[in-house]
């Protein structure tokens, strides 16, 4: 029994320590596998373990041959919770455990099939994964590994999740086929359909997809889909949550969308789009093929972008405190009217509103008219160059606005509308070829989870 621990400890560590960066590999050695298996029946794992020896050793699931362990499942959680901003506590460590792990083991899955197709990721793509994780968590990317080391995760934990999804992502693309190929006569009807659009709302959102492929699952995706919804109601970022939980393409993106046009999305996701602020998310939405939570930045008329002006701008704030007096508040508001009348230029502006306590003023170069806030850009929008005014943000601040210079948007050609829409169009394609796929896998596998 000394000799078959002595086995299965090295086997162990072979597994989840020891694997080189020249020949990366998810998949168990088979031997170490068939050994982990023979001592589970003959009741090996009941034995006294020390603390250290059982966390190392510890299996959360078996998928196919492949294990994942108790430490990588801890640690997935432990990167979740830091960066999506959660409070860490047993119960919510608890509650991330089960949904993770299923991530985990789908992504266990895409790296057993992209493998035995042959698809495999180089060095220098693996670390541009990680260099886009590091950016996505604005974090410099040498100080990515440091970052790591504080929180207690190793880097081979980010390292194999980049290897599933470069590799998975290959098998997609070159062997979805007519399945993902995008013609000509597709995008030249979209194209139609959105010109034929033009004046109907169109919309700038992320998403988060929770799917539901067999009823038995829907409790479960709604009860994920809540906590979600918990999470961002306590201040997790939505992109972070997007990026671990959802299981669209967007995913990748932190859930974020282009310009996606009405006609172009189901009647029951662009009413609540509808229903949602510029800034805001929706409940939990419940549609055919699962569960979404929508977050919009922002809503446009379709054609409206060809109308859209660059404006340098000027601005003076004057920030009312929190249940500041009435009394007060109109000195605020005569101190703005007085500045609107005072400036004699942008520079001006933004001079003298320093000089007003508690006032600040900044300058803004460059900026589409179009990506401003709803109630800014309907205040700018009629100013010619060198127009001032004055806007009230209801119980934050009175602002003093004065355009510095206005110019056209440069128009964007055709052919570069429909580049851009025949990617929109081919990731919609491998989107549904990925659910496809990854349905069948889930079939077919081999599923144990220990926890």
């Amino acid at each position: 029994m000394v000799k078959d621990y002595t086995s299965l400890k090295n086997c162990i560590n072979y597994t989840a320590i020891v694997k080189t960066r020249k020949k990366r590999s998810a998949m168990m050695n088979r031997t170490c596998f068939n050994l982990m298996i023979s001592l589970l029946f003959t009741g090996f794992f009941l034995l006294p373990l020390t603390a250290s020896a059982q966390g190392v050793m510890r299996i959360a699931a078996v998928v196919n041959d492949d294990v994942i362990s108790a430490l990588d499942l801890a640690q997935r959680v432990r990167l979740t919770i830091v960066t999506s901003r959660m409070q860490d506590s047993p119960q919510v460590r608890k509650r991330l455990a089960s949904n993770i792990l299923k991530l985990m083991i789908d992504e266990r899955l895409k790296a057993q099939e992209a493998k035995k197709l042959g698809f495999g990721a180089s060095d220098d793509e693996i670390k541009n994964g990680l260099v886009g994780y590091a950016q996505s968590q604005k974090i410099k990317p040498e100080m990515l590994v440091p970052f790591l080391n504080k929180i207690g995760v190793d880097i081979e934990v980010l390292e194999d999740q980049a290897i599933a999804e470069i590799t998975w992502t290959k098998m997609l693309t070159r062997r979805g086929g007519e399945r993902t190929r995008v013609s000509e006569k597709e995008v030249d009807d979209a194209f139609a359909q959105i010109q034929a659009n033009k004046g109907k709302p169109e919309y700038l959102y992320s998403e988060i997809f929770i799917p539901v492929e067999a009823p038995s699952q829907d409790g479960a995706a709604r009860q994920m889909s809540e906590r979600l919804i918990g999470h961002i109601q306590n201040g997790s970022p939505f992109a972070a949550l997007a990026r671990d939980f959802s299981q669209s393409p967007s995913a990748a993106n932190g859930g974020k969308l282009g310009w996606v046009q009405s006609g172009s999305i189901s009647a029951n996701i662009e009413a609540a789009l509808q229903a949602i602020e510029e800034g805001g998310y929706s409940p939990v939405l419940r549609t055919q093929s699962g569960y979404y939570i929508l977050q919009l930045h922002k809503m446009r008329i379709s054609g409206q972008e060809e109308d859209d002006e660059i404006l340098d701008v000027a601005q003076a704030v004057l920030p009312f405190a929190p249940n500041m007096a009435e009394d007060l508040r109109n000195a605020k508001r005569a101190a703005a009217r007085n500045l609107a009348y005072e400036a004699q230029s942008c520079d001006n502006l933004v001079e003298l509103a320093k000089k007003i306590e508690g006032g600040l003023g900044s300058r803004f170069a460059n900026v589409k008219l179009s990506s401003m806030p709803g109630d800014i850009r309907t205040v700018l929008k009629p100013l010619r160059a060198n127009q001032i005014t004055t806007h009230e943000q209801k119980n934050k601040a009175v602002l003093v606005l004065m355009v510095c210079e206005r110019k056209p948007v440069p128009k964007t050609p055709d052919i570069a509308k429909k580049k851009r829409l025949k990617q929109h169009l081919r990731m919609e394609k491998i989107g549904r070829e990925n659910r496809r796929i990854l349905q069948r896998l889930r079939r077919n596998a081999f599923v144990d989870i220990r926890l």
